[in-house]
């Protein structure tokens, strides 16, 4: 496909690096420093305001069957989107975080000549969301238009999964395909064990959910939640945990900012305080906190919001980290789970660009879930998955004709197999060419 991509900031960039390889991009940014980042990789860079549409004309818009917006700024992106379609493009996606625009995650704009709007802090406000369907979940995500559910969990002292792979119970159709010890990535081997501690990333049907929470004696019904920061990400946080019942503080430093919340938040008690003040959190009981999420605009204060609060005895610790490159750092200090919207905003694009082909990052970009479509005279067709995928690499489940299979050693991929992979970054070309027809 010949993709444009308007901004190389940090969403554009690794927007562009996850996709060049296999397509004709092009991309704009008016910073020399950032399109200078681009410089080694095989991607057409040029200078320039991306809502002037003379430059998007001399740059091929026309020609273009994507067109990516993802700049800062909301008006160019929008601006830019309206162009490509008046020029032709029939796929444009713009970044879009002004709430007055958008108040969905991902939306359709058609009416005003946009595809989608994708609002970073909105999609990450619901990934957060989603970690507290029980008490240990770090990461939850939907697959295959909700047929499947991939997960990532810590384990704890009281969790009857500690031990051999092969004698853990866990619901049918359940496979757990890599476990996160103290940052070292494993795909699991024959005879391996899992350790208190240990982070599980999951993949299950969605109906197994329920039976795992229950396994694993979690309920999150009760559960205590402190949202540092009321801006976007926390309000909207907040707005979605009312709905699922929990008992929620939010704290934020700007007493206007509270007034407002405060006015529509009616089942949320609104704090007006530093979340990184000790004696403020001692005061509040965070350290009676089954979760806190560290939400502010501040890498810096999420982070000391978060030692602080871990130090006083809040269970789970999740913080925004809006520099990507900061995410292993603050997980590896303690944080139980960091993201950013900027790393989030990048898979949902990618999501919407590729089309069936889902790809999510995991633990810092040093996993990648793939889902793979068996084409006709693909190399997988006919191999068993069990055995036939490389070193590194494990095929979770298959979506075959709008069923669920998990591959034995008797399953053969057939074509037109939806198949979900988690591989480590050395294994996902070698597993591409196997879907390669």
């Amino acid at each position: 496909m010949r993709i444009m991509i308007t901004g190389a900031g940090e969403v554009g960039f690794h927007v562009a690096n996850a996709l060049f390889n296999e397509h004709d991009v092009t991309i704009i940014d008016e910073e020399s420093r950032a399109c200078a980042r681009l410089s080694d990789k095989d991607v057409k860079v040029l200078q320039g305001n991306a809502a002037n549409a003379r430059l998007l004309a001399q740059a091929g818009v026309k020609d273009m069957d994507i067109v990516l917006a993802v700049t800062g700024n909301d008006e160019i992106n929008i601006i830019t989107c309206i162009i490509a379609g008046m020029m032709g493009v029939k796929q444009t996606i713009a970044r879009v975080s002004n709430p007055e625009y958008i108040d969905q995650p991902v939306m359709h704009r058609r009416q005003i000549g946009i595809g989608y709007m994708i609002c970073p802090e909105l999609v990450m406000a619901e990934e957060l969301g989603r970690t507290l369907y029980f008490p240990s979940m770090l990461l939850n995500r939907q697959l295959a238009e909700g047929k499947l559910e991939l997960i990532e969990f810590k384990v704890d002292e009281h969790m009857p999964i500690t031990g051999p792979i092969s004698e853990v119970n866990l619901p049918k159709r359940s496979r757990i395909m890599a476990i996160n010890r103290a940052g070292e990535i494993r795909i699991p081997k024959e005879g391996e064990s899992v350790k208190v501690g240990d982070h599980i990333i999951l993949i299950c049907e969605a109906d197994a959910l329920p039976g795992l929470r229950s396994m694993l004696h979690q309920d999150a019904t009760d559960q205590k939640i402190m949202i540092v920061g009321g801006g976007m990400v926390g309000f909207y946080l907040a707005s979605q945990l009312e709905r699922m019942g929990f008992e929620l503080k939010l704290v934020d430093i700007d007493k206007e900012r509270c007034l407002r919340l405060s006015e529509r938040l009616s089942e949320t008690m609104i704090l007006n305080g530093d979340g990184t003040d000790i004696s403020f959190l001692k005061e509040e009981n965070v350290g009676m906190s089954d979760v806190v999420f560290a939400v502010t605009g501040n890498d810096e204060k999420n982070l000391l919001c978060s030692l602080l609060a871990k130090q006083l005895g809040a269970k789970k610790i999740i913080s925004r980290v809006n520099r990507r490159d900061y995410i292993k750092l603050f997980e590896m200090v303690g944080v139980d789970r960091a993201d950013s919207p900027g790393k989030v905003t990048v898979e949902a694009v990618l999501q919407l660009v590729l089309g069936s082909e889902e790809l999510i990052t995991l633990s810092d970009e040093r996993m990648e879930l793939v889902e793979f479509l068996a084409r006709k005279r693909a190399k997988i067709l006919g191999k068993n998955l069990a055995k036939d995928m490389p070193s590194n690499a494990v095929a979770g489940m298959i979506v075959r004709k709008g069923s669920t299979i998990m591959p034995d050693e008797k399953t053969k991929v057939e074509e037109g197999d939806l198949v979900f992979v988690l591989a480590l970054p050395q294994a996902i070309s070698a597993v591409k060419k196997l879907f390669a027809a």
